[in-house]
């Protein structure tokens, strides 16, 4: 199992067949970072002109179509004092 720190560069608006961010394996960890509903990061800066942004997509080594997936969200921190939801 490893740890992968991953900072986004780009976003999508819906979810699709976009091209793979990061490669995983079973039970790695990933700490990254995404914008708020409104396209914002923690400073502030708008980074996408739509709605409800996603960070991804991940490709999780060994899955294959079909598998149901569990994902554990082991801590979600603000990254300013205010967001849009």
């Amino acid at each position: 199992m490893a740890t992968h720190e991953f900072n986004p560069t780009h976003f999508h608006p819906t979810i699709g067949t976009y091209q793979t961010v990061l490669r995983i394996g079973d039970g790695d960890t990933v700490r990254t970072s995404t914008l708020c509903a409104h396209g914002y990061d923690g400073s502030g800066e708008r980074r996408i002109d739509c709605s409800n942004p996603m960070t991804g997509p991940f490709f999780v080594e060994g899955a294959m179509p079909g598998d149901a997936l569990e994902v554990t969200f082991d801590s979600i921190t603000p990254n300013r004092e205010y967001g849009w939801s």
